[in-house]
């Protein structure tokens, strides 16, 4: 399930948190609420600064970040990777050591993200998870954090991985000179960077330095992958970014099934983003609540770029077409990825799509067309399922019609490595 693969830290990590708070000037580390509240509150209001302004330049409170953001961000490197580690294309080799760069490391949050996902893959074989990550930052103390992290992980949380982290001081740049990696991760970067600079000029920029890092650093079977703040303006700027790749001729893997024009750039108000059930661990629920932070759901925006030809949308067709082969006269299907949560109004139930083709559509299904029993049963019950970042499949002679509402025969496939 893939779900399964992002998910809360489990309670041992709470040993390795604290272990290193004690190493920052918290002896109490995460048990200690009253001393840590106001420093989550400076690093939240440190952010709120940043907002407005260079991010990079904001100054946030270490032991905050460790306490509560580490916590909070490894699920999103789960999140980001789990479709490339489920299509099988993002996995380990019993002959091969994984090579992760993680750009803008920070505390390593990121490469953790990937690893866990890696790891749960591999419960219950006799598969050993094998990781080098090069973090670079240009925050040396906070590289430390992350060095201290990676040594309590190893002897605190069972059943880890193998992995071995080296850290790098340096400014994200255009050239910068790396070893090849089969993962290249730009973490919460983009937002950091260049935020004076016109937007066009920006994204121009941006698209520069991903295309760069891809053709210099990217492993010819390997994957770069991109993860910003589920915020509007933040987002639509990886959109911009995205579709200068696209024109570029950059293989996109996820989250797009197409790689014409992102449709959420023609209106101002839309964005694409992700939007998981996953909330904080439990212990660290009571900082977030007394420092008035939102502890539940997990929101981030991602793209994933390939060296290869391999796309997430040729893994959906490739399933859909061993479940049911389409042949001549068969019925036509429309592929795509749900991008708002199920809208429930009065006699129907709505979804945005943004389809294999290319367009934002709304879909409707009514509720005089939905079925408890008979041939329409399961596709009644998979629609009622619906969230955002499925991969869907609808299939049926006139599943859809032009104004988007779905025909009583149409049947509703979700790609099984979502589900």
């Amino acid at each position: 399930m893939i779900r399964e693969l992002v998910r809360p830290l489990e309670d041992a990590w709470q040993d390795v948190i604290d272990a290193v708070l004690r190493r920052h000037g918290a002896p109490g580390g995460t048990r200690d609420v009253a001393k840590l509240t106001p420093r989550l509150m400076e690093l939240s209001q440190a952010y709120n600064a940043g907002l407005a302004g260079d991010l990079a330049k904001v100054r946030v409170p270490l032991d905050a970040r460790i306490a509560f953001s580490f916590a909070r961000d490894v699920p999103k490197g789960a999140g980001a990777v789990r479709e490339l580690v489920r299509a099988g294309v993002l996995k380990t080799r019993p002959d091969h050591t994984l090579r992760i760069v993680d750009l803008g490391a920070g505390l390593g949050t990121m490469t953790w993200g990937v690893v866990r996902a890696l790891v749960k893959v591999a419960a219950g074989t006799d598969e050993t998870v094998r990781v080098e990550a090069l973090l670079v930052d240009e925050d040396a103390e906070a590289l430390k954090a992350a060095e201290s992290i990676a040594r309590e992980a190893s002897s605190l949380v069972p059943e880890g991985p193998a992995l071995s982290v080296r850290t790098r001081t340096e400014r994200i740049a255009v050239g910068m000179k790396l070893p090849e990696a089969d993962v290249v991760i730009l973490g919460q970067v983009l937002s950091e960077l260049d935020v004076g600079m016109a937007l066009e000029e920006r994204a121009a920029k941006h698209a520069a330095l991903i295309a760069d890092l891809l053709e210099r650093v990217v492993a010819p079977d390997g994957a770069l992958v991109v993860i910003e703040p589920a915020l509007r303006d933040r987002t639509r700027h990886l959109h911009a970014v995205r579709d200068l790749l696209a024109l570029r001729g950059t293989t996109i893997f996820a989250p797009c099934l197409h790689a014409s024009g992102c449709p959420m750039l023609t209106t101002m108000g839309d964005w694409c983003h992700e939007d998981l059930g996953v909330d904080l661990p439990a212990w660290v629920v009571p900082l977030a609540r007394a420092a008035g932070l939102r502890w539940q759901g997990l929101t981030f925006s991602h793209l994933v770029l390939r060296r290869d030809a391999q796309r997430l949308v040729d893994q959906v067709l490739d399933t859909k077409a061993q479940q049911e082969p389409a042949g001549e006269g068969a019925p036509p299907r429309v592929h795509l990825r749900v991008v708002s949560e199920l809208m429930r109004t009065k006699g129907k139930a709505e979804v945005f799509g943004c389809t294999s083709g290319g367009e934002r559509l709304r879909m409707r299904r009514l509720d005089r067309d939905a079925s408890e029993s008979g041939p329409g049963a399961a596709a009644t019950a998979t629609w009622g399922r619906l969230g955002r970042g499925d991969v869907v499949t609808i299939s049926g002679t006139d599943a859809v019609d032009e104004r988007g509402r779905l025909s009583v025969t149409a049947q509703i496939d979700v790609w099984p490595g979502r589900k």
